[in-house]
């Protein structure tokens, strides 16, 4: 009997750039999946774009109304998602009449095998408990993330496998924050670091307590926080938690699915993978180490050896006559005499390489100083700069003068300007209907987004992307 086995795949890197693209393939179809248009009136929704016209505007209106707190760059993760679903003999098995598609599966585990779709002519061909393991699925979810929260939840009949897309904000109520050292005006102190690209870079010194540890303060509210939603759930295991939790809550629904250990094993298998490279570039590290230590070791072993295979041939060449004169033990001390010679000259070589080197850096340093001002003329020097240290103290402060100047006339402006978009953004919120609004408590960062809204209604209509890929997730 095959085993049919759970799908619960999450992303928890949606940045701003990626929801346009997610929401047109969640709301129009257009994407990189294989759509039956025909089968697309099938599609349910438990949470949908509720009036807005596209998913970024529904995530931001979401995030202001609800005054959460979150990083606008570019890198925030703002979306998380979560794509469930099972195998097709799985819906199979629940009465979802299949059929095979004509196309075989080109990579896998199932390559080479058929691909099956919903066979749907109606909604009637929907079996109530196709209807109900989406239903529980969306609750359990829900219960997790909040519903409050969620942004998007459906379920697609249109494409190869039912699936459904739930895609939420990731809130926490509190934060923790990184406590830093600052002096007698509140001011933060800092410290001068080396970066990776060899630069000096100023950053915040963290407070540490007695023991040494960073000292960290919790802050409540409303955070938009990816990392922390994750870390609260469980950390690293939360992953793997949340699928235990939901194999034990389908199953009590009376769907027998397997949890596997298919996440599990391609943790471990990506864990082992990510080792093995860490050590293979360790080896390589080593191999270089190995090849450089072994090249002045060539070169301190032939040294060695000039020295030891010294002979009297190397010293001398007389004639044999040349050595009557003398005592044997003469001649030896003669010899070994020579030897020493040798081998001082050997090493004196290597030395005298290595002080060239040293002459050469000095002789560049001589040059530098020579192009500059001699010793005789530090007199002018000194004269010239303290005329010209006085000079630019004149200048910063005809500097400063003009920039008061500027700083009064800014805030004018400003206060002009702040007041006349204050009245503007309160027209704008009585036309919209918004109750118990005046000027002092308007939402500037809702406000500019529904003036956004309305100047797009009113451009020429573009052809919407289509680049993100529904396949994103493994279905």
């Amino acid at each position: 009997m095959n085993v049919d086995y759970q799908v619960l795949t999450f992303k928890n890197q949606i940045k701003p750039k990626d929801i346009g693209g997610l929401g047109v393939e969640l709301n129009d179809r257009k994407g990189s999946g294989n759509y039956d248009k025909e089968r697309t009136q099938f599609n349910i929704e438990y949470v949908g774009f509720d009036g807005h016209s596209t998913l970024s505007s529904k995530v931001y209106e979401t995030i202001y109304t609800n005054n959460i707190h979150f990083n606008k760059g570019d890198n925030t993760n703002i979306l998380n998602g979560c794509v469930v679903t099972s195998g097709p003999d799985f819906f199979r098995k629940l009465g979802l009449p299949m059929k095979d598609t004509g196309r075989v599966h080109v990579e896998g585990k199932h390559i080479g095998e058929p691909i099956f779709c919903p066979d749907i002519k109606s909604k009637e061909d929907i079996p109530e408990l196709v209807l109900k393991y989406f239903d529980e699925s969306y609750q359990f979810l829900s219960n997790i993330v909040g519903k409050e929260n969620v942004v998007y939840a459906g379920v697609h009949f249109d494409e190869d496998t039912p699936h459904m897309h739930f895609y939420f904000l990731p809130i926490v109520d509190h934060v923790r924050r990184k406590v830093f050292e600052t002096d007698e005006n509140g001011k933060r102190l800092t410290k001068q670091i080396y970066t990776k690209d060899n630069t000096i870079k100023n950053v915040p010194i963290q407070k540490l307590n007695e023991n040494g540890k960073p000292i960290y303060e919790v802050e409540y509210g409303k955070f938009l926080n990816t990392d922390e939603f994750w870390k609260q759930l469980g950390g690293k295991s939360s992953f793997a938690k949340l699928q235990d939790q939901y194999n034990e809550y389908i199953i009590s629904k009376g769907f027998e699915l397997d949890r596997g250990e298919i996440g599990a094993n391609k943790h471990h298998q990506d864990k082992a993978e990510h080792n093995i490279k860490e050590l293979n570039y360790k080896i390589e590290v080593l191999k270089e180490e190995f090849e450089r230590i072994k090249s002045i070791n060539d070169i301190e072993l032939k040294t060695k050896n000039e020295i030891i295979n010294i002979s009297s041939d190397d010293l001398f060449n007389p004639s044999k006559d040349f050595f009557k004169r003398y005592r044997d033990e003469d001649v030896e001390k003669l010899i070994s005499y020579g030897k020493e010679i040798k081998k001082e000259n050997i090493a004196s070589k290597n030395d005298l390489k290595k002080k060239e080197i040293r002459i050469e850096k000095l002789e560049n340093e001589i040059k530098q100083f020579k192009s500059g001002k001699t010793y005789s003329d530090k007199e002018k020097i000194i004269s010239k700069q303290e005329f010209i240290i006085e000079e630019q103290k004149n200048t910063i402060s005809s500097l400063k003068d003009e920039i008061n100047n500027l700083k009064e006339k800014l805030q004018r402006i400003t206060n002009i300007v702040w007041t006349k978009l204050n009245n503007a953004y309160l027209a704008i919120s009585h036309l919209l209907g918004f109750k118990n609004v005046d000027k002092d408590n308007i939402n500037h960062d809702l406000m500019e987004y529904k003036v956004q809204e309305i100047n797009k209604k009113y451009e020429p209509k573009k052809e919407k992307s289509t680049k993100y890929k529904s396949d994103d997730f493994e279905l």
